[in-house]
């Protein structure tokens, strides 16, 4: 290495000196080497994962219409903020609350109506992955007057909406019944999903069929028990006893 040139650790080079000399790490680092050594290529191949049956996917959006949705809700957000919560972990527990309380007290107003989500702009999108099932959730469990919308943004979406906020990031928005320009986004939102969208809400069919617990069903199993249980407990000794004591005599004679 030339003096004043940066030292670079290439990936393999980096296992190599972490990895310990014994067990796993040595043997991946003996197919690092030889791979190395033999220059032999590799190529991708795909393995068949079984996936989960329960997995919830959001509703799709075209990109003209997820724009016209984007720049209604900036509009809204220049005007007033009531009835607005920001941040992925806020609008999460927010929900979440709500699914508690359903199960003791009936909704109360304002209601969580629609729930912004920059999909395009989430780089990890296992952070997102469980909203379409909490919404669905909270549709099912709380069974609102008013349901709650699911909205994906396209890509641009959260520049957007954290400089009309004012904050550094803002991935998701959700807006409830008090915010001020609602209707006019329900009816962008109708004219973008269809108004039994924004009737209805974001939901699952199954999950509605069972978002209430089913009653207990007992069923009885013909069977018997002795009528005395001490008698019969003294019996099964006995028997056992009587039993023992007959081996003993055949090992006896057998030597």
């Amino acid at each position: 290495m030339r003096p004043g040139q940066a030292q670079t650790h290439a990936k393999a080079h980096t296992q190599r000196h972490r990895a310990k000399q014994v067990g796993k790490d040595a043997r991946i680092v003996s197919h690092i080497v030889e791979g190395e050594s033999t220059g032999t290529q590799r190529r991708a191949v795909f393995r068949p994962v079984l996936t989960s049956p329960y997995v919830v996917h959001g509703p799709r959006l075209a990109k003209a219409d997820a724009e016209m949705l984007l720049h209604t809700l900036v509009e809204g957000l220049a005007e007033e903020r009531t009835g607005t919560t920001v941040g992925l972990n806020a609008a999460t527990r927010a929900l979440e609350e709500r699914i508690d309380a359903a199960r003791t007290d009936a909704a109360e107003p304002p209601l969580p109506r629609i729930l912004f989500v920059c999909e395009g702009d989430v780089e990890n999108t296992a952070l997102t992955a469980h909203l379409p099932m909490l919404v669905a959730s909270y549709n099912a469990v709380v069974r609102p007057s008013a349901p709650l919308l699911l909205v994906p943004l396209a890509p641009g979406a959260e520049l957007l909406l954290s400089t009309a906020l004012d904050v550094r990031r803002a991935s998701v928005v959700l807006l409830s019944t008090a915010f001020p320009s609602l209707e006019r986004l329900l009816q962008r939102a109708a004219s973008a999903f269809g108004p039994e969208y924004v009737a209805s809400g974001f939901r699952v069919k199954w999950l509605d069929t069972t978002a209430a617990l089913a009653p207990p069903r007992i069923k009885h199993v013909v069977s018997s028990t002795p009528a005395n249980l001490n008698e019969a407990k003294a019996q099964k000794k006995a028997s056992r006893k009587a039993h023992q004591e007959k081996k003993r005599v055949q090992r006896s004679r057998g030597s």
